[in-house]
């Protein structure tokens, strides 16, 4: 558990001889000179007395997880002691005598090597660590659950049945067997790539999810950017003055919207300018743009700064969200003209239009729980190997359909069988 002040803090050690390296510092709370044998006692949770050379360092309950039905499928402790930074250093300075620190995720990585996990589910277990939404939260619990392993189980076993009656063909073709059905082995193959055309349709939402919607404010110096971004906030982020040029660098933060992580750049004034400080600025906006999910691209009637600028540095508009700020400085028919052209208005000031446009950021996205539990690909490492397993899916369709021969397409479907087995981990 983390380090600082608290009620309880937990130590958890795994492996062959965690047991009896516990054993050798445990002492029943009545008889300090006594050690417990945890190896031949068939309770799963003791209170006792850590020892250290005949001295008392705390009170502990020590829970036993056996092999294999732990997490890790080792043998597991977990030791509870009082949350106090110094009776823990204690503790670990004894029990590092026999032990070493597990790196990061080794518990997970050793429950996945044990098979007490597939890899889709140890992934879900950071994603629930780190989830920051409800629906991050729910879509890492279903990844848990196997919702995407059953997924991927199910068109592992539909390839692999294709596969075993071509196998049959390829080896008793000179023999008195019934013979392959090519127009119900095309519609099955293509029954397939149809899943996991949808499947992959679910990674674009699922990597919104677990990594969140990267959303970049841009426009021209002094439309409001910095004053939006606090808004959207809630909070005075971003420091606001009538000066142009004020924002020299982009600004991150965070918040949710729908269920949505999203995160915010704030970024500097997009305009031509000799000042190296805020050339610099503008180059790192230019990136943030980039990389950006969704741009609002803010301008506010100022006719010094207007279209051109958006064209000169966004080079995707189907990202662009076109926003009219300052409309009360702005007259209802110049208004309507903005309106015509798909402009999201806004006054930040007088705090008018905002909520929609909050809600126009994450629109598209839609996630319901049949879309959850369904299973849904989150990780770029899922997303390439359902393309790969697509692509060789479809060159074993042309295969058996231009009569190639059944060896080059029980090939394919066996290069596809082995991208979807990289997912859960059975092959890697």
């Amino acid at each position: 558990t983390p380090s600082g002040i608290g009620a309880i803090a937990i130590i958890r050690m795994s492996g062959g001889s965690a047991f009896s390296t516990i054993s050798k510092y445990l002492a029943p709370l009545n008889n300090r000179d006594r050690r417990v044998n945890l190896e031949s006692i068939k309770k799963n949770r003791l209170h006792g007395l850590l020892i250290d050379n005949g001295a008392v360092i705390d009170e502990v309950i020590v829970s036993l997880y056996h092999s294999p039905k732990s997490y890790t499928g080792e043998d597991v402790v977990e030791l509870s002691c009082h949350c106090n930074p110094f009776i823990i250093q204690k503790i670990m300075a004894l029990l590092l005598q026999n032990t070493r620190l597990a790196e990061p995720g080794e518990f997970t990585y050793r429950a996945f090597l044990n098979e007490k996990l597939d890899l889709t589910r140890a992934e879900a277990v950071g994603d629930l660590l780190n989830a920051k939404t409800e629906l991050s939260h729910q879509a890492a619990l279903m990844q848990l659950e196997g919702k995407l392993y059953q997924n991927i189980l199910s068109v592992l076993d539909e390839l692999t049945n294709y596969r075993l009656s071509l196998e049959l063909e390829i080896d008793l073709h000179d023999q008195d067997t019934p013979q392959l059905n090519h127009e119900n082995f095309i519609d099955g193959l293509n029954e397939i790539v149809n899943k996991l055309t949808q499947l992959l349709s679910t990674s674009k939402e699922g990597m919104i999810l677990r990594d969140g919607l990267r959303v970049c404010l841009a426009g021209a110096p002094n439309v409001g950017k910095s004053s939006l971004f606090n808004s959207l906030l809630g909070t005075d982020r971003a420091i606001v003055t009538p000066t142009p040029g004020t924002t020299r660098d982009y600004l991150e933060e965070a918040l949710s919207i729908k269920g949505f992580w999203v995160r915010l750049f704030d970024t500097a004034g997009l305009r031509e300018t000799d000042e190296e400080i805020e050339s610099l600025g503008i180059n790192r906006s230019h990136e943030q743009i980039i990389k950006a999910d969704r741009i609002l691209y803010i301008e506010d009637d100022n006719d010094e700064y207007h279209e051109a600028s958006a064209q000169a540095y966004i080079q995707d508009p189907d990202k662009v969200i076109l926003v009219l700020n300052k409309t009360d400085l702005i007259s209802k028919d110049r208004i309507n003209d903005f309106k015509a052209k798909g402009y999201h208005t806004i006054s930040v000031k007088n705090r008018e239009g905002i909520q929609k446009l909050k809600e126009s950021i994450v629109a598209g996205f839609e996630i319901s729980d049949n879309f959850l539990s369904s299973g849904i690909l989150t990780n770029s490492r899922q997303i390439a190997a359902v393309e790969r397993a697509l692509r060789s899916l479809k060159k074993a369709s042309t295969s058996f359909e231009t009569q190639m021969g059944y060896e080059f397409t029980a090939f394919d479907l066996k290069e596809a069988s082995e991208a979807l087995e990289e997912i859960v981990g059975k092959n890697t």
